[in-house]
């Protein structure tokens, strides 16, 4: 069935968007706003390949990941919480440090080897379910795992002391240090954890594209910045907004089984996703960043 191939494959095409989404929320909602997190999903794309080249498992290179993802968070939070840095420039010389740094790596140490991807498994039961079955229970483990994160990631956010202490630095910073919280250690949590998730998110692209070539990520952090704006920085929302653009990206691979698509020219194809993510941020404008978000920020102590 047609409809049941193309959200099937969204899904599968949603999921490194999802994951950096779920990074990139966890971190405005701390007050920082992390424009290098096409950066970050590069680093955990490159260093999932490092890890497959070297170990030949994709375990192994979602650990390689894992640890470039704390190792690129504690550089963002040492530059945007401790050093003050303008976030938009910072995180814009991060994307072009990360395709310098990842296109000369990848030349020297990552073998252009079979991927080792993620072994696919289905839930016994559900997966005989007609067409949800084939879309949401015949995937591996990294998409179940995205999809079990979204209520984790809320939690967190919503319902634990953390999440409420950051929310408060995202919204009043000031008041929050009078309240005796530490704003910068609250963000580094934020950033780090953050870019972890965001480093996730290169795993599963790399894993599902055939291999590690320069420039992988191809504009989906950004597309990612869009869904956490679309979605108003809720989790739940963020995997609807998350599959609606894997289902606009999976248009690409489909065209030709659906009928006068099969005639739109390639190139106008594959700017779907982009137009879609224009579209987003259009009809998200009512959407409020919070005050504090993206805005660097002195304690008193150190101010005076």
């Amino acid at each position: 069935m047609i409809l049941t191939d193309v959200v099937s494959l969204g899904v599968a095409l949603m999921i490194p968007m999802l994951w950096a989404a779920y990074g990139e929320t966890l971190m405005e909602k701390a007050g920082v706003l992390n424009v290098g997190i096409e950066g970050v999903m590069l680093i955990g794309a490159f260093s999932a390949a490092l890890g497959v080249s070297t170990a030949g498992s994709i375990y192994v290179g979602l650990g390689f990941a894992i640890g470039a993802g704390v190792l690129c968070g504690i550089v963002l939070a040492l530059l945007y919480v401790r050093l003050g840095t303008d976030q938009i420039v910072t995180g814009i010389m991060f994307n072009i440090f990360a395709f310098g740094l990842t296109t000369t790596l990848a030349v020297e140490f990552v073998r252009a080897t079979e991927v080792t991807s993620f072994p696919r498994f289905e839930i016994p039961g559900l997966a005989e379910i007609p067409f949800f079955g084939e879309v949401l229970f015949d995937h591996n483990i990294l998409v179940y795992a995205a999809f079990l994160a979204a209520p984790l990631v809320f939690y967190v956010l919503h319902r634990t002391w953390y999440g409420l202490y950051a929310r408060a630095c995202s919204e009043y910073p000031r008041a929050a240090e009078a309240a005796g919280l530490d704003v910068w250690h609250l963000r580094y949590i934020a950033v780090i954890g953050g870019c972890v998730l965001t480093s996730i998110g290169g795993v599963a692209l790399f894993a599902s594209s055939g291999g590690f070539v320069s420039g992988l990520t191809d504009g989906r952090g950004f597309i990612a910045l869009a869904i956490v704006i679309l979605a108003r920085w809720n989790p739940y929302w963020i995997v609807g907004a998350s599959l609606l653009f894997g289902v606009s990206e999976a248009l690409q691979f489909q065209a030709d089984r659906l009928g006068p698509l099969g005639d739109v020219p390639p190139d106008i194809l594959v700017m779907i996703p982009y137009i879609v993510t224009i579209l987003a941020v259009v009809l998200a404008r009512a959407s409020r960043y919070p005050p504090a978000v993206g805005v660097p920020y002195r304690p008193s102590a150190k101010a005076s």
